[in-house]
């Protein structure tokens, strides 16, 4: 691979990371960039690793996962370096990662999941973030994993109608 097509791959990298400017995981990357034919899985990891060894981008930990961002330094070369991002690549990202970015914010934001607590009893937990700040927290709990998986199955499926009619029922005015 020329030096040439790497600047640019790495420059692509920063544009996306930039574009999207939320923290993302390994594997948040690495199926954007798959789905959208971008790079290949190889040359993608090597590239992460690169631009982290130079600053460009930094790893940082949260909640047991690692989480990749573009460093200040990373948008110094953008800012120097992205005019030589073809066009047809900076609409691709745009036309493409407009709704991932919103689904990737709404899933960090409208957290649903359970655990098994003892033998017949399951902890459903399902909240709401907002600035990286728990707004809303829900603890429930449930007799059975089937319960657990509908509770957060259906939180996943309607997340905002749900939040609303808690916070409606709770603050109505009851007789």
């Amino acid at each position: 691979m020329s030096g040439n097509k790497i600047a640019q791959d790495k420059l692509k990298l920063l544009y996306i990371l930039r574009y999207i400017n939320m923290p993302l995981t390994n594997m948040e990357i690495t199926n954007f960039i798959l789905d959208n034919d971008i790079l290949d899985y190889f040359t993608l990891q090597q590239l992460l690793r690169d631009l982290c060894d130079s600053d460009f981008v930094v790893m940082s930990s949260k909640s047991g996962n690692e989480y990749y961002n573009i460093s200040e330094a990373g948008i110094s070369v953008l800012d120097m370096f992205g005019e030589k991002l073809p066009d047809y690549f900076l609409r691709q990202v745009e036309k493409n990662f407009s709704e991932l970015k919103m689904e990737i914010k709404k899933n960090r934001e409208l957290l649903g999941h359970y655990y098994k607590r003892a033998e017949e009893e399951y902890i459903v937990s399902l909240q709401v973030m907002e600035n990286e700040s728990i707004i809303f927290s829900l603890s429930v709990n449930v007799p059975d994993e089937d319960l657990a998986k509908n509770i957060c199955k259906k939180w996943d499926s309607n997340p905002e109608y749900i939040f609303s009619s808690i916070i409606k029922t709770l603050t109505s005015d009851a007789n």
